[in-house]
């Protein structure tokens, strides 16, 4: 079984985790991460979930047992309980609705898998065996991030400021590409982030070269 990779928009989606547990907690975290709001439903609760609740009003826990109206209006479903027929109902039903699923440490009942990555404000570094083989991953995330730093984070933030401005001054795509292929290696070698002033100043300087 093979994953396509793709980055999806969960800022506000609303999701839903089946379990209450530590790895819930962990997945909770994650799509909190990034933007989600997270309906927990589970027969306990754990007490880094209670405390998350008490941090964020982007997530709802509930006491109880799951049932199939859970699944409604939901953007995605993770199933993270101890109980195999619980997971694997909660499978079949999100299959039957088009809903993504990912049964935890189940790959066969899984429509989507969580990559290990590296987050840097909007920048992302992310790996995935399909489900093979998480520890393999976590190693490439754990080298990754001797890349991915703090640093290509924030300038991650300042080219998408000048990406509309690059494409107006520089029409022609191969033109661009260099624009900001130079933009890049100024601000690697550079002590921090160059301004906005600066950077006006080198594309002006780019632009009567290309």
């Amino acid at each position: 079984m093979a994953y396509f990779p793709m980055f999806v928009d969960l800022t506000e989606a609303n999701c839903l985790v089946i379990g209450g547990g530590t790895v819930a907690y962990r997945k909770v975290k994650v799509l909190l991460e990034f933007g989600a709001r997270v309906h927990v439903v589970a027969k306990e609760i754990c007490m880094d979930l209670a405390a998350l609740s008490e941090e964020t009003d982007h997530l709802l826990l509930e006491q109880r047992e799951f049932t199939p109206f859970d699944l409604q209006d939901r953007a995605l479903v993770v199933a993270a309980t101890d109980d195999d027929e619980v997971n694997k109902v909660a499978y079949m039903m999100c299959k039957e609705g088009n809903i993504p699923i990912n049964v935890v440490d189940n790959k066969e009942l899984c429509t989507f898998i969580f990559p290990s990555y590296i987050k840097e404000q909007n920048l992302i570094g992310a790996f995935s065996s399909s489900g093979n083989s998480p520890a393999l991953t976590q190693y490439l995330r754990n080298r990754e991030k001797e890349i991915l730093t703090p640093k290509l984070g924030e300038l991650n933030e300042m080219l998408g400021r000048w990406r509309n401005p690059i494409k107006e001054l520089f029409p022609m795509e191969s033109a661009r590409k260099s624009a900001f292929e130079q933009l890049i290696d100024y601000a690697l070698c550079y002590d921090g982030i160059p301004t906005d002033e600066e950077v006006e100043e080198l594309l002006m300087s780019i632009s009567m070269t290309l």
